[in-house]
């Protein structure tokens, strides 16, 4: 807009508005809220500050309208005004993106006619370092439309692999101190079962139901929790492990008979869960002991 309205160098004469008051006192003290988040090694929070910042800019362009002030003389002073405002955020904005992204960081500079002094940290926090008669050229368009609920998407996915890199390989249950008699373990029924249907039961995320050949003649149905690890067609035909003399219990308006076994632990933070599988010539009902 510089290049189109001003042939690439603002005029000396301009004109300020209160409109400009919020857009410049944002600008100014951006460094400092960044500053704030990077110390604590929060790089998206001090990207958002400074995506705050962009956002804040394009509503000032809208409420200044340069294009409806470009169609009248008398006010160009307050469109090269409106025009610095926004070249001296697009200065402390670069400044702060530097370390993420140097080369497009430096073409900014280029294109808004910044050097030296102009573009280095201490005046990143201080306004008006550009010269009232600024120079610009019209270069290559140096960033697509940013989406920036995408861009912060993808750097949450970033640190959440990074977290995850730091956390152990492999996490495991501690296991119980206290002791359980025997003749108590002995009164839990361990059976092995075959899966007759399996299907992911309506309005829940979690639970698939499961028929299972239990050796009776009569088919048994049990709920499990497990349809995050485990797709329901995958385990039609699989042989399992139950225990088969829990009580009846509903859910989802559903009566599940007994628990499926399974083994769980923790992996680079994430929760990994494995159904006790057995070899498929044992015979649905054979008891474990």
């Amino acid at each position: 807009m510089v290049e189109k309205y001003f042939g690439g160098q603002l005029p000396a004469e301009q004109e300020a508005d209160e409109l400009d008051e919020e857009m410049t006192a944002l600008a100014s003290a951006l460094r400092g809220r960044y500053e704030v988040q990077m110390e604590k090694f929060q790089m998206q929070n001090g990207l958002e500050e400074i995506f705050k910042v962009v956002s804040r800019a394009n509503k000032y362009i809208d409420e200044t309208a340069p294009w409806i002030l470009a169609k009248d003389e008398a006010k160009k002073p307050r469109l090269a005004r409106v025009m610095y405002n926004l070249l001296e955020t697009l200065r402390i904005c670069a400044v702060l993106l530097l370390p993420f992204t140097p080369d497009s960081c430096a073409e900014i500079f280029s294109q808004i006619g910044a050097s030296g002094e102009e573009t280095n940290w201490d005046n990143a926090g201080k306004w008006g370092v550009l010269p009232a008669e600024a120079r610009v050229h019209k270069g290559e368009n140096i960033f697509p439309r940013i989406d920036v609920e995408k861009e912060l998407q993808e750097l949450d996915a970033v640190q959440e692999a990074a977290r995850k890199a730091a956390q152990p390989a492999l996490e495991l249950e501690p296991q119980l101190e206290e002791n359980v008699d025997f003749d108590t373990f002995c009164k839990s029924d361990f059976r092995v079962v075959k899966v007759k249907s399996c299907e992911a039961v309506k309005k829940s995320d979690k639970l698939l139901k499961f028929i299972l050949d239990d050796g009776t003649g009569t088919d048994r149905q049990i709920l499990s929790g497990i349809h995050k690890f485990y797709e329901p067609e995958e385990l039609v035909g699989k042989t399992l492990v139950a225990i088969v003399n829990l009580p009846p219990r509903k859910m989802m308006g559903q009566e599940s008979n007994g628990m499926l076994i399974s083994a769980v632990h923790t992996e680079k933070g994430e929760e990994k869960l494995n159904l006790l599988m057995v070899d498929d010539a044992i015979p649905a009902g054979a008891k474990l002991c």
